[in-house]
């Protein structure tokens, strides 16, 4: 999935490998294109016979929904198989997210929530075929396209998505690993995963055909004849020739309302033969902080789904499931600006973010019933109950920027001179806040910096001066100051950019810092807080003044007795913006003035049973309100705009 302003485009292409037991074939793609189908006898075949799918012999058409195993807790994954299958869906379509299991070089994880091949598995067991989408970019709205941040900052010189040497050698040793998970699962070998995606929208990025033959390799090597490969772009003839890669199916995608006859008749002048099929077919969009929430009527959804299937054409529905960008796993986009992504992934898609059926659901259900998707005894899926746990009040523990913050929630790096200050990436600290410090010579000014990366809060002695950031274009501040005035410049990561010639998006200060038009190159002292664990602070008594800067809450919520822990919502309103952890949790970026999303979810999974007691964190970056309160109800607000 990837970005363009408000029109039903996110971009996928390719053509496909293709292969079945038996005499090699070759299949005519176009003029520069043969596909020679291997001869290799395995225990299952797939294989493309005209312009069909056939597995071991039998034709399919393809309804398949995107659900991303990383977006929420294991625990919910069969239930959210179940729904999409109770659809009237044959198969589940999923992106591998490298740095969620790589987060930094060479630490693996691939348990729990990160074991892919597990998903993969329950996916069979719920009679679902799985097409992967293995990247190694994803762009899903992740945080630098599920690319691991390590790279920009191993190597400072790094061009991403390119046959830069390092980037190759670095994504073969990834799918390396990853496939040690997921080869024995390969349709071939008698797993689920029938279809292997290619890179991802690279035509709408790129024109390096040697760039997607290397990433072809790369899969190839690993997926053989046991699965098909393919490509997916947008429905422009220019996107989906320059993402083409031979040996790969090319497929489109677009969203509803748009014209189908059109799309494919220029699809198959450049493939005259072989399956039809929408990668990504959009019941919704992605949406950013500050914009309306972005919903698409169910009307149009199911009117351009039942011409596809009149066509015949394969169909993802992309996200059936959208699930959340838990911690700091949000993406960014750039069009005329910086914009992140908000928190949740609900997508306006047939199931919410809390896995629960809309309407819309319904809707597909009906329609993939009237055409014999569905099987009579699937009984239709209804909501879960959800948890109204009211108010908790929250009591200030400790400041950021205190010398007891900086000893709990901080990491010491090394004193530097100026004037170019080290990145993120540099520091090998993935998200969180770094704080930039050095001491001013001059009393008042203007202070200047022109690559904020993202949100620089302003510091002078201790008093918040104002805000730089990316994102409004701020780049200049007054200040009031003395002599030897300690400038505190706390940076905050608010998410890597996904999509587009903006990838390579290091974080942190990127230009030199200017008072009155003088670069500041004197020593700084830094900062980092990763914040990838707040330890529990709810015994502690900070001395420090908790007025002056960020600061850690904390409250305990005790569950109803004898009930189990439902899904709930966290009520952020009066907030300034910030995060939150749940018992260690955390569940992703509040930011309720601005909005459109005011909510975060709770999965009840992450919740304790009374009598134990539920430890909460809030991170406020901003300002508290005077009442220091929020609340647990059992809906969501996603959808209320600044007033």
């Amino acid at each position: 999935m990837g970005w363009r302003p408000i029109v039903w485009f996110c971009l996928f292409i390719s053509t496909s490998y293709v292969i079945s037991a038996g005499v090699p074939t070759v299949i005519k793609i176009n003029d520069d294109y043969d596909v020679t189908m291997a001869e290799e006898k395995t225990s299952h075949t797939i294989s493309i016979v005209g312009n069909e799918f056939m597995l071991d012999g039998q034709p399919l058409h393809i309804i398949s929904g995107s659900l991303h195993y990383f977006r929420l807790p294991s625990e919910y994954w069969r239930d959210r198989l179940r729904k999409l299958k109770a659809a009237g869906l044959n198969s589940v379509s999923t992106y591998v997210e490298w740095s969620f299991h790589e987060p930094e070089e060479r630490q693996y994880s691939f348990k729990n929530s990160r074991d892919v091949a597990a998903f993969v598995r329950l996916a069979a067991e719920e009679g679902l075929h799985v097409l992967l989408r293995p990247g190694p970019y994803i762009c899903a709205e992740r945080d630098l396209g599920g690319l691991p941040y390590w790279l920009l900052g191993k190597y400072p010189n790094m061009q991403l998505r390119t046959t830069d040497k390092n980037f190759i050698r670095e994504a073969k040793i990834w799918m390396t690993k990853l496939f040690e998970q997921l080869t024995p699962l390969l349709f071939g070998n008698g797993g689920p995963i029938i279809l292997v995606q290619i890179e991802n929208e690279y035509g709408s990025y790129g024109t390096d055909r040697h760039y997607m033959q290397q990433m072809r390799d790369i899969v190839l090597e690993h997926v053989g004849t046991n699965a098909l490969l393919y490509t997916t772009d947008g429905p422009s003839s220019l996107f989906f020739r320059n993402g083409f890669v031979s040996g790969a199916l090319t497929t489109i995608d677009f969203g509803p309302g748009y014209d189908i006859k059109t799309a494919y008749d220029d699809l198959r002048k450049f493939m005259p033969s072989g399956p039809l099929m929408n990668s990504e077919y959009y019941p919704g969009w992605l949406t950013h902080w500050g914009e309306k929430l972005q919903q698409v009527s169910t009307d149009a959804v199911v009117t351009t789904l039942r011409h596809m299937l009149d066509y015949k054409i394969n169909v993802n529905i992309y996200v059936f499931f959208g699930g959340s960008n838990f911690e700091f796993t949000s993406g960014a986009n750039y069009g005329s600006t910086y914009q992140p992504d908000i928190t949740s992934y609900d997508y306006d898609a047939p199931l919410s973010e809390a896995g629960d059926p809309t309407p819309k659901y319904y809707a597909i259900r009906d329609l993939l019933k009237q055409y014999k998707f569905l099987k009579d005894n699937i009984s239709e899926p209804v909501p879960s109950p959800k948890g109204a746990y009211g108010l908790i009040s929250l009591t200030p523990k400790i400041s950021l920027l205190s010398s007891e913050g900086r000893t709990l929630l901080g990491k010491g790096y090394a004193e530097m001179s100026g004037p170019l200050l080290p990145t993120f990436e540099k520091l090998r600290q993935r998200s969180g806040l770094i704080l930039y410090e050095t001491k001013l010579n001059e009393t008042d000014g203007l202070l200047s910096i022109t690559r904020p990366k993202d949100w620089i809060y302003v510091y002078v002695d201790g008093k918040l001066q104002g805000a730089i950031n990316r994102m409004y274009k701020i780049y200049m501040l007054d200040l009031k100051s003395k002599v030897d005035s300690v400038l505190s410049l706390l940076v905050e990561n608010q998410g890597r950019i996904n999509f587009g010639p903006f990838l390579n998006d290091r974080k942190g200060i990127l230009s030199d810092v200017e008072y009155n038009g003088k670069t500041l190159g004197g020593n700084w002292s830094i900062t980092g807080y990763p914040l990838e664990v707040v330890s529990p602070m709810n015994s502690y008594h900070t001395k420090s003044d908790l007025t002056k800067g960020p600061v850690i809450y904390e409250s305990q919520l005790v569950l109803p007795e004898g009930e189990t822990p439902l899904d709930t919502f966290l009520d952020t309103t009066g907030w300034g913006r910030g995060y939150v952890w749940v018992n260690g949790y955390n569940l992703g970026r509040y930011w309720p003035n601005l909005g459109p999303q005011v909510t975060l979810y709770v999965p009840g999974v992450w919740l304790k049973a009374a009598p134990a007691s539920n430890l909460i964190q809030v991170l406020e970056l901003e300002a508290a309100p005077e009442a220091l309160t929020m609340e647990f109800i059992d809906y969501p607000i996603l959808n209320r705009t600044q007033t």
